[in-house]
């Protein structure tokens, strides 16, 4: 049974030393709005700000999206219980990451509030993303999409964990990266 205040709409929890990915809740987007309107969180988030204004349900409206074609958690910081950020186990929904009869996800993450970066919390969050994804969903390629190449931290946090760049895009401004089954079997032995 999905429990009530459930965005989501699903009921996977998962945990690593220092975090809990849950079900996001609607109540998160209250918690999410001021951080997209920190211009460091979204031009890291989003590299240009949107035409319209970042309201609840501006993030709703994208939340719904990412829920429909994947699995959107809230994570939380186990010491303080406050909810830091997000994160989406999303099936792939961009043709140019597509492959024919392959399961394929990608993930978009974001860590909210910026006093976090550099301590772990993303890495933590994607290396259980990524055994849940190949282990529990039996994928057979995770594809982290749109990575902007000017972001020295998301670069580093993706090619620290293994994964490898699949395709340029915009002259080099833009990157996607991936792992497949057999990288991943590799590190895990």
């Amino acid at each position: 049974m999905v429990e009530l205040d459930n965005f989501a709409g699903h009921n996977i929890h998962l945990e690593t030393e220092r975090l809990i990915l849950r079900p996001f809740k609607d109540a998160d987007f209250d918690v999410a709005v001021p951080f997209y309107n920190d211009p460091d969180f979204l031009q890291a988030m989003e590299g240009e700000p949107p035409d319209e204004p970042i309201t609840k349900d501006y993030l709703k409206a994208a939340g719904k999206a990412m829920a429909k074609d994947g699995f959107l958690f809230a994570i939380v910081e186990k010491a303080s219980g406050r909810t830091i950020g997000e994160v989406c186990l999303q099936w792939m929904n961009l043709e140019r990451g597509k492959i024919e009869g392959e399961k394929v996800t990608r993930l978009p993450i974001g860590i909210w509030d910026k006093t976090l970066w550099g301590k772990g919390y993303g890495k933590a969050v994607v290396r259980c993303l990524v055994t849940h994804a190949f282990e529990k969903l039996g994928i057979d390629r995770f594809c982290p999409m749109d990575v902007r190449a000017d972001n020295a931290p998301s670069k580093a946090l993706w090619q620290s964990l293994g994964f490898v760049v699949s395709r340029e895009l915009d002259d080099g401004k833009t990157l996607d990266f991936e792992m497949t089954r057999a990288e991943y079997e590799k590190r895990v032995q």
